[in-house]
């Protein structure tokens, strides 16, 4: 098995992370729009650009520990991570592809 020795706890803080963004973003859109707050509305739909970037590494996590004993993955399910870690990162919304 090729992955990190703190795989399954950085993934469990990752969850927990998309836990609180997500929950953040509900939030501010709900009470922007209760409030008439365009900036609240506009940082909640902003906060969704941030819980999908970091649920690309959630599941890579995820789909890294599921398959880290399938022999087609030659070198290991743990590069998964990286690949994630740059699709999250250079193909956000706020980035130019």
């Amino acid at each position: 098995m090729f992955l990190g020795e703190d795989h399954a706890r950085n993934e469990r803080r990752t969850w927990i992370v998309i836990a609180i963004t997500a929950t953040t973003m509900v939030l501010e859109i709900a009470a922007g729009t209760l409030y008439g707050s365009m900036a609240l509305v506009a940082d909640g739909w902003h906060m969704s650009t941030h819980a999908a970037a970091m649920l690309i590494a959630a599941l890579a996590y995820l789909f890294a520990r599921r398959h880290a004993r399938n022999p087609r993955f030659t070198f290991g399910t743990g590069k998964l991570g990286d690949l994630a870690g740059f699709a999250s990162a250079s193909c956000s919304p706020s980035s130019r592809c």
